[in-house]
């Protein structure tokens, strides 16, 4: 692959929307070229500030009075029964329509962001993957002493048991990796589950947590998204109930790869559980 041919497919790389093939050939050529690695960040660091103007822009948000006045439609409704005007229905139309339209206009910017999972959340569960990683796997260092994986199973959560062979026994995982270990432990008051596997010289974590928020309508194939914590590569996917992080040293390209191999088996392997459950 040449530079402006990464260039061509970098925002569909970022969004996830390429075949398995075409994202081998991609994370081949970033582990060999600064410049499109350097391309990557910068068009990441973007769509993150562009994401956060959306957000957080007051011209994007609906009135105190736009909002008011729909509740108490909506109530009026509720209560009138078969009182139900033509007017009153045309009215909520519009306001529905209002309200889809912006949405949808937040969609067209970042059409496979994980909606269900509110900013702050997030951004609170990607520090704590990467201080897990640093304080467990890296200096040892938790103030509570990490438990059997299979015993945390049991009394904790489903998805922990036989989580190791849901990462690496379908053998996709790239030539190098090996097992260092497996445990639960607790960082900042969260639980994990958290397989350590060795890369490169580096070591890498596997951390599984439960969200507090759910998806009403969980894919059979969750996108991996990438971020940046503490100094560390994160790459995550969420199931249902639950989001799995891959936390290293490493570089992007093979931190992802990591990543993108596990999910299949590790997102089938936690739904499984969260059926159960």
């Amino acid at each position: 692959m040449l530079c402006r041919d990464f260039r061509e497919i970098a925002d569909s790389y970022l969004s996830d929307e390429l075949l398995v093939e075409t994202n081998h050939e991609v994370i081949r050529h970033l582990e060999s070229c600064a410049d499109c690695r350097t391309e990557l960040t910068a068009r990441r660091e973007l769509r993150s500030k562009l994401r956060e103007g959306f957000q957080h822009s007051p011209n994007l948000q609906p009135s105190d009075e736009f909002a008011g006045r729909l509740k108490a439609q909506l109530q009026d409704v509720a209560l009138s029964g078969s009182r139900f005007s033509v007017a009153r229905a045309a009215y909520l139309a519009i306001a529905a329509s209002l309200v889809i339209a912006a949405a949808l206009g937040l969609r067209a910017v970042y059409p496979r962001w994980n909606s269900h999972r509110d900013d702050t959340m997030a951004a609170a569960l990607t520090q704590s993957a990467s201080g897990d990683h640093r304080d467990c796997a890296l200096n040892h260092r938790l103030a509570e002493a990490p438990i059997d994986l299979d015993e945390a199973g049991r009394k904790y959560d489903r998805a922990y048991i036989d989580l190791v062979k849901a990462v690496i026994s379908e053998g996709k995982l790239p030539a190098g990796v090996q097992l260092v270990g497996a445990h639960s432990c607790i960082f900042q008051g969260r639980r994990f589950g958290h397989v350590i596997l060795s890369y490169q010289g580096e070591l890498v974590s596997v951390l599984v947590t439960e969200t507090e928020s759910q998806s009403s309508s969980p894919k059979e194939t969750e996108p991996v998204t990438t971020a940046q914590s503490d100094g560390y590569e994160l790459a995550y996917f969420n199931t249902e109930r639950h989001v799995v992080y891959v936390v290293s040293g490493l570089n992007e390209p093979a931190n992802l790869s990591i990543a993108r191999a596990i999910a299949p088996s590790v997102s089938k392997h936690i739904r499984d559980a969260e059926r159960v459950a």
